[in-house]
């Protein structure tokens, strides 16, 4: 227990005073149950209006080394040509050591091509607050390598640490095309590099831009009657870029009527594989829920025992419109043109 104290005291340091020490953003296994965070470009995709829920606990095991909370809300406004959106994440790491409050709003504009090909170009504003608690550091003259329980004192001669806050505003920007069943997009989050450093006298310790590359394509295996499809495939790929930080996420869903199973692999570009992402859903009529777990594969095997991750999305239908009207019915097919025909986990 001590260790690991000392290990995350170790880190906070390093983090306020190193000349090259960057972040990285919150990952989550189930891109598409948090779609306004992978990419603005989605604000607004859906038909309808939707709220978007989602909790990840990274590590457990580690007390709570990595817990992660986040609440979405978007739809289209057709006076505006495109989707709004805004969203509230949390993110709690070593314990609430290091804590982080985002609150993201964005715009995305649609723009019909065709009537199978769609572009959305979506731009985000977000502001970030980062918080230290150094109510949970453990200094080394709090401890004894000999003593059974290793603290033997519950104060410190180190002296506090002054502006525990930092509070930055950050951009984003995304596009995503469209095409019959297939989609790709492309984001770009931290656009300005923001400092986050917590001491004005440090260096500057930059938030470094983060790139995703995201595609895929949903594949009716079997149709049952003219428009409902009773089983398909969804294959995916994921690329991800920040800082010296590369990955690649690819994987499938499989889809029978109201139930989603999926398996991924998570890897470098060296192919050194790093966690097996499994993952089942329910999918209703204006609801869905989801649960992922990651199972490391990589040499941290011995030390972690992976992710859980559980999502819950509702849809919002507006029952007062006239679903057989003529006006009704022609805005429903032009906004079904636009709509991006991804996976909803």
């Amino acid at each position: 227990m001590i260790g690991k104290g000392l290990k995350i005291l170790g880190l906070l340091i390093g983090m306020m005073s190193a000349l090259n020490i960057y972040s990285q953003d919150v990952e989550f296994s189930q891109f598409y149950a948090n779609k306004v965070y992978l990419n603005p470009a989605f604000a607004g995709s859906d038909f309808d209006a939707r709220v978007a829920m989602n909790y990840r606990n990274q590590w457990p095991e580690i007390s709570s080394a990595y817990v992660t909370y986040s609440v979405a809300y978007d739809q289209y406004v057709n006076p505006l040509g495109g989707g709004v959106g805004l969203q509230v994440m949390q993110d709690e790491q070593g314990d609430g050591t290091i804590s982080t409050t985002t609150i993201s709003g964005m715009y995305a504009y649609t723009l019909r091509v065709s009537r199978d090909l769609a572009i959305k170009a979506g731009f985000q504003t977000s502001f970030i607050q980062r918080k230290l608690n150094d109510s949970n550091f453990t200094f080394p003259d709090q401890t004894d390598e000999f003593y059974i329980n290793g603290l033997i004192s519950p104060f410190t001669g180190e002296s506090a640490i002054d502006h525990l806050n930092r509070n930055y505003i950050d951009f984003s920007s995304g596009l995503i095309a469209s095409y019959k069943n297939w989609f790709i997009g492309f984001a770009a989050h931290h656009l300005t590099e923001p400092d986050e450093a917590y001491k004005e006298e440090s260096d500057y310790s930059k938030l470094p831009r983060k790139y995703t590359l995201h595609c895929g394509v949903n594949v009716p295996v079997f149709r049952r009657g003219l428009h409902q499809t009773d089983i398909g495939l969804a294959p995916n790929f994921l690329y991800q870029q920040q800082g010296t930080n590369k990955q690649i996420n690819y994987g499938l869903y499989l889809s029978k009527g109201s139930f989603i199973v999926g398996m991924w692999y998570r890897d470098n570009l060296e192919l050194e594989y790093d966690a097996v992402i499994l993952q089942l859903g329910v999918m209703r009529d204006w609801w869905q829920v989801a649960y992922s777990y990651d199972k490391t594969i990589s040499k941290l095997i011995h030390t972690n025992t992976g992710a859980h991750e559980i999502s819950f999305l509702m849809r919002f239908k507006n029952s007062r419109r006239n679903k057989n009207s003529c006006k009704e019915i022609a805005l429903r097919r032009r906004r079904q043109v636009g709509r991006i025909k991804c996976p909803h986990f």
